[in-house]
C-alpha cells in the first residue's frame, strides 16, 4: 500500500484515496503489524525454548544414572523421580511424533531448528519494517490532506 512510483510494485496511489479510505488502510496495516509482532514475539519465544532444550541435552549425557531430578508432568507440576539412562532423548518432532536420539543428536537437532527460527525472524523483521514505512507513509498522505482540506475549508467562508 505505497505510493505509485513506477517501479512495478502493486502500490496504490494514496493521494487518489479519500480520507476515509485513508484511514481504512492505516488501521488495516496497523492490524498487520500488530499480527505480525504477535508472530515475532511467538518465533522468539520458541527459539529460547530450543535453544534451552538443546543447552538440557549437551548436558544430560554429563549426568550419572542414579541421579535425582524433577520431572516435569506440566508447566507448574513436577514429580520426584531418578534419572534411568543418558544415553538417550525423545525429541518431539512436531505434531505428536517422537523421535528417540542420542543427546548429542538432540542438540544439534535443537540448534539447526534455532538457526532456521533465526532466519524466520529475520525475515519477518524485514516485513515488520516494510509495513511501519507503509504506515508512516499512509499517516503523511493522511495529515497532508486534512492539512489541504481545513486550509480549503477556512478560506471558503
Amino acid at each position: 500500500m505505497a505510493e505509485s512510483s513506477g517501479k512495478g510494485d502493486q502500490g496504490i496511489d494514496l493521494n487518489t484515496l479519500s480520507l476515509q479510505q485513508l484511514g481504512s488502510v492505516k488501521e488495516g496495516i496497523e492490524n498487520d503489524l500488530q499480527s505480525l509482532g504477535d508472530s515475532f514475539q511467538s518465533l522468539q519465544g520458541a527459539a529460547t525454548r530450543f535453544h534451552v532444550s538443546g543447552m538440557a541435552a549437551e548436558k544430560l549425557s554429563q549426568q550419572e544414572e542414579g541421579q535425582p531430578m524433577l520431572v516435569p508432568l506440566t508447566s507448574s507440576l513436577y514429580v520426584a523421580g531418578e534419572l534411568a539412562g543418558t544415553d538417550t532423548v525423545l525429541i518431539d518432532i512436531g505434531t505428536g511424533y517422537f523421535v528417540e536420539k542420542t543427546p548429542k543428536e538432540g542438540s544439534e537437532f535443537c540448534k539447526r531448528k534455532v538457526s532456521m527460527l533465526k532466519h524466520n525472524i529475520e525475515q519477518l523483521q524485514q516485513v515488520i519494517t516494510e509495513k511501519r514505512q507503509q504506515v508512516s507513509q499512509v499517516s503523511r498522505v493522511l495529515q497532508a490532506k486534512m492539512a489541504a482540506q481545513q486550509g480549503g475549508g477556512s478560506s471558503d467562508k
